[in-house]
Order: structure tokens, then sequence, then C-alpha cells
């Protein structure tokens, strides 16, 4: 039950926010809006423009969750067979139970010591039973031979249309009754008073009422999976068997359920951290709602200052739990995950509660370890930059098996949340689908799965110094590293032929080079494939003008000699660092300055 008490404890702590329901309210599409003057009289009505149709509504325990054929009116605002006392005026074999237990309904609520001016107006309005006869004069339907003629509102059809009010009374600023914060409070002291089911508490411990019906739609309007719900006598997960009564299980009091779920279903409307699928991922501090997402991809966008490793970090945390001040001792962070296990039922797979501090640093650990020098896209400046949970997902597994993906999750959130290790078979994983340029149709997306690979191996690399991060981002000119070398003089090949290739025009450049043909066999058999490679160069060089030749050759020459002469006897494939060594060369040769750069117009 702590998931509920943290979720209450931010109700409690954000109560006024935006978009952050009251208790016993719920938000409904509403097509039609009825404004009524102090008399109680119909002024007019109008139809709903669809970006204006969330309407805040009360509800009740029933109407909240009500289905099928069942009879649960909400307190107000309703469809026309619930309000019009009329309707059945124009429609046949309509029974008039709906508007009975509606008016029924608000006139308690009316006459209650709570009740404000404007409901009662409302009241009185419906009682008359004229809504639809208004309607009919005001031109929104036509009734032709025994039938209901009108257009759809929405998508819907008129006799499901939902209604809201406004009430206009002189001296008062607010009459739309679903904006009116005055309505909300008279509805919720009246609801509550009039609750009598008192248990214990098992979020309080204390005696109070408490609620059987449990809000749906978490995850969305149309979300009618439930977090905490117990099954009647004919279904398959159901409490008989060991209790006879569904409280005997356990039981939450309404007041705090309705809060952690409204606060719940507001952090995931605002700040879904991550979203795949039926699995909805949320992280949020009491004292800091509007904690970034820890899952997302950052590149570095500071331009003020030079980009250095402490300055990375610094921004780093920033970034997640924004610029405002640091966490005290005492502030935790919480993260819940929710998922459908059934159509009507919500399972959380994942919820685990972190001193803010720790859980900064775990995520600072985490993306200034996996993370790898990128283009910027405004400026062409190489930045760090640390890939997304779902990129590195649809890296590994793809994104149409979604059991797999979800699995690859699951084993990734600790590693990112928690500071653990990362599991070396999907840094594996990892180099061998960016190893394999056949593997990917767009050049770019190659390269993108080449990065976040470097990415995942520099992560497991610092994890296995025990933190120290001595494996740099940029090019290490100073490496004796006999595969990060050689792929050094991969990279070198491929921007080589590139350069010569662009003077023969736009569609001769983006070719596969011979680097990249032969980019799986030089992984396995570096020195022969080196030498094929290096042969198939030499038409190339040709082309290059003096500058351009010059510049290439002399850097084959230099990675060469930092080969010693048992490297190119060795027949050993190369290691993962390879990878490394070539997405960091390409990088430094794309980031030349344009007066430095050897292209074709130099050339």
């Amino acid at each position: 039950m702590s998931w509920l008490n943290d979720l209450y404890l931010t109700y409690e702590a954000c109560k006024g926010a935006e978009g952050l329901l009251p208790i016993a309210h719920l938000t409904q599409n509403a097509q039609l809006e009825v404004v009524l003057d102090e008399s109680g009289h119909f002024v007019r009505a109008y139809r709903v423009d669809k970006e204006d149709a969330v309407t805040v509504i009360p509800v009740t325990e029933d109407s909240s969750s009500r289905s099928g054929k069942a009879v649960f009116p909400h307190p107000l605002s309703d469809k026309l067979e619930y309000i019009a006392g009329d309707y059945g005026d124009f429609v046949t074999g309509y029974k008039k139970e709906k508007f009975e237990c509606y008016i029924a309904q608000l006139e308690k609520w009316a006459q209650c010591d709570q009740s404000l001016p404007q409901i009662r107006i409302v009241y009185q309005y419906l009682s008359g039973g004229t809504l639809m006869h208004d309607l009919l004069a005001a031109g929104f339907f036509t009734f032709e031979n025994g039938e209901i003629l009108a257009e759809k509102q929405q998508g819907i059809l008129l006799e499901d249309w939902f209604v809201r009010f406004a009430v206009e009374i002189p001296g008062r600023p607010e009459s739309r009754l679903y904006h009116d914060t005055q309505v909300f409070d008279s509805y919720i002291q009246f609801y509550l008073s009039g609750q009598e089911n008192r248990e214990l508490c098992y979020v309080s411990g204390e005696i109070v009422p408490c609620s059987e019906k449990h809000p749906a739609k978490i995850r969305n309007t149309a979300d009618k999976a439930k977090l905490i719900s117990s099954n009647n006598a004919y279904g398959v997960l159901t409490f008989k068997g060991r209790f006879k009564e569904s409280s005997q299980v356990a039981s939450v009091s309404y007041e705090i359920s309705q809060k952690a779920h409204s606060a719940l279903r507001w952090l995931i409307a605002r700040q879904a951290c991550l979203r795949v699928g039926e699995q909805v991922v949320v992280v949020w501090s009491i004292e800091n709602p509007e904690i970034s997402s820890p899952f997302a991809e950052l590149l570095w966008e500071d331009e003020q200052q030079a980009f250095t490793d402490e300055a990375y970090s610094d921004w780093v945390r920033k970034a997640i739990w924004g610029p405002g001040d640091p966490p005290k001792d005492s502030d935790k962070v919480m993260i819940m995950a929710v998922e459908a296990a059934t159509t009507g039922r919500l399972s959380v797979p994942f919820y685990q509660k972190y001193d803010a501090k720790q859980f900064l640093l775990n995520i600072t650990k985490w993306k200034t370890g996996a993370c790898w020098l990128s283009r910027r896209s405004k400026d062409q400046a190489l930045v760090p930059w640390s890939p997304s949970l779902v990129d590195i997902v649809k890296l590994l597994v793809g994104d149409k098996n979604e059991k797999v993906n979800k699995s690859v999750r699951e084993r990734l959130l600790p590693c990112i949340v928690e500071g653990r290790r990362l599991p070396y078979d999907i840094v594996l994983s990892a180099l061998h689908l960016a190893m394999n340029p056949t593997h990917y149709k767009d050049y770019w997306d190659w390269h993108r799965a080449v990065s976040m690979a470097c990415a995942l191996l520099r992560k497991w690399q610092i994890d296995e110094e025990d933190g120290k991060e001595e494996y740099v981002m940029g090019l290490d000119t100073e490496s004796k590293d006999r595969s990060y070398i050689f792929g050094q003089l991969l990279a070198t090949a491929e921007m080589l032929e590139r350069s010569a290739l662009s003077m023969s025009g736009n569609k001769e450049a983006m070719r596969n080079t011979a680097a990249e043909k032969y980019f799986v066999r030089f992984q396995r058999y570096p020195v022969e494939t080196w030498t094929t490679i290096r042969k198939l160069l030499q038409p190339y060089v040709m082309k290059l003008g003096s500058a351009g030749k010059k510049f290439y050759i002399d850097r084959i020459n230099e990675l060469t000699d930092r080969l010693n002469t048992l490297d190119f006897i060795k027949k050993d494939k190369l290691e993962p660092t390879f990878l490394q060594g070539y997405s960091s060369q390409i990088m430094e040769y794309r980031n030349y300055s344009k007066k430095t750069e050897p292209d074709a117009n130099q050339n």
C-alpha cells in the first residue's frame, strides 16, 4: 500500500495544480452546453468544439464505473437520456427510469445544506421536463414521422450527446459550472456526508468511509482497467473461497483512493516518462513533481560553456531534477510502472522509492557512462549524447515483439535508476547488430546504431573499472589498442573513398564504400582484409587532389606506424573496441571545419 500513500501525499502537496482533479470528479467529453438564467429559464445552447470538449464532472462510485445496462446517473452533467424528462416524447419505448434516478439524485444535492443556487436552478429547470422541446425549438434537431433527425456532433448521435451546464447569475464572474470550484467543493461535501460504510483503511490505519469501487481511466480517458478491484461471484479472479467479503482482503478509504488515483492520472497525463504499448512508467517526487524523464535521450545543449566531464555531469543533474534547488536529504523520488494485466485490471510490475540525491547520482552515472559523441543538428558541433531506453531496446530487439521488449526494458531499468552493472550480453547484442551495415537500409540509421553500441560498450567498460571513466568519448590519439587502431584505419579508408566519390556527384557519393562492404569480414580477418581494401583505394587516391591525397595517406601511414609487427602477424579477430575506434575517427573527420576539411572543392 506504500504506492497509494505516496500518491495520496503527492495529491495533498500539489492540491490546486492545473489538471489535478478534485475527488469525486472525473473528465468527460461534452457535446452540448446548456445555458440557464437566474430564474431557471432556458437561454441558449450551443455545440461544444472538440478542442473544448473535456469537461470536469461530479461522479458517484457507481456512475464512475457504469457499463452496459446498469442505471447509475452522474450527479449533474450526463447524457440526454438521463437529464431530459421529455426524452420519451421523442423516442418510442423509452423507459423513464434513467431520468427518475437522475432527478432524484440531483434533488438531494439541491436540497442539502451544502447546496448552491446554481445547483437549485439546474434542478428547477430539469424538473420541468422541457429540455428536448427547448432544443427542438433552438434548431438542434428536427422531429419528423416519429424520428429524431440530427447531425452527429464529434461523431456521436444526438441521443448520446453529453450535456454540461452554465448558469448566468448577475454578479457571479463564473457561469460555467464545470469550471466553478465552489460547485466542486459543494458536491464533495454533499457526497462525503452521505457515506456510511466505515471500515479500517489499510493505508491510513483509521476507521473511515471506505470505497468498494475504485476509479478507472488511469492511463487515458478510454482506459477501463483498474488498479484495485474485486470480482463478483462469477469472476475468474475472485476472493471467494478464502474470504466472504472483498473488504476482508483489503479496504481503502474513499478519500485516499480518490486522491491517489487522481494524482496518478495527473502525473501520467503531464509527465509520463515512458509509454510503450500497454505499459506506462512515471517518475516523480513529492517535493519536485516536475522531474524530467530519466529514460529519454540527452544531447548537450549548453552553448555558453565548453564541454567537460564535470560540466556535463552537472548539466545532466539539472536536466533531470530541474534548475531549482538541489534535493535535500529527506527528499524522495518514486518510480512506478503500470500496465494492463487484463482488459479490466492494471498491474504494478515496478514500484520503488529512492533518496532523491542517490537517484540523481545513479541517473548521472548512467547518462555520463552510456554516452557517446554525436553531431548536434543546429550547429553540427560534436557533443555528448546519451540514447533513450526506448531507442536502446529498439536497437536490441526491434519493435515487433512486445513481450521481448518488456523483458529487455525490465533488465535495463535497474541499471539506469539503481546504478547496477550493465549485463554484457546486452552489450554484445548491440555490438553484433551495429557491426553489420547491411542490416540497415539507411546509412545514418546504421551510424546511429554504431553510436548506441559504442555508448553501451563504454558504460560496460566503466563498470568493469569500478567507475573510473578512463574510456573517453572522443578520439584517443594515443591508444595502443590493436583493435582500436584498426577501427581508425577502416574509418580513414571510408572517408578517403567518400571524398573521392563526392567529386563524381551525389548519387555516386551515397553508394557503399569498400570499407562498408568489407565491414563484417574486416572484424574477423583484419590484416588480410585491410590489404584488399588498401588495393581497392588506389583509384580513389588518384582522384583526390594533392591536399586530400597527402592528408589521407599521411593519416594511414601514421596509424600503420602505431601498429607493431606483431599486430600484423596475429590473425586474431578484432575486439569490440574496434567499433569505438571506427566511430571516433569518423566523427573526428566530420568535425573538421570547412577551412581544414579535405573535401572535393579544395582538391
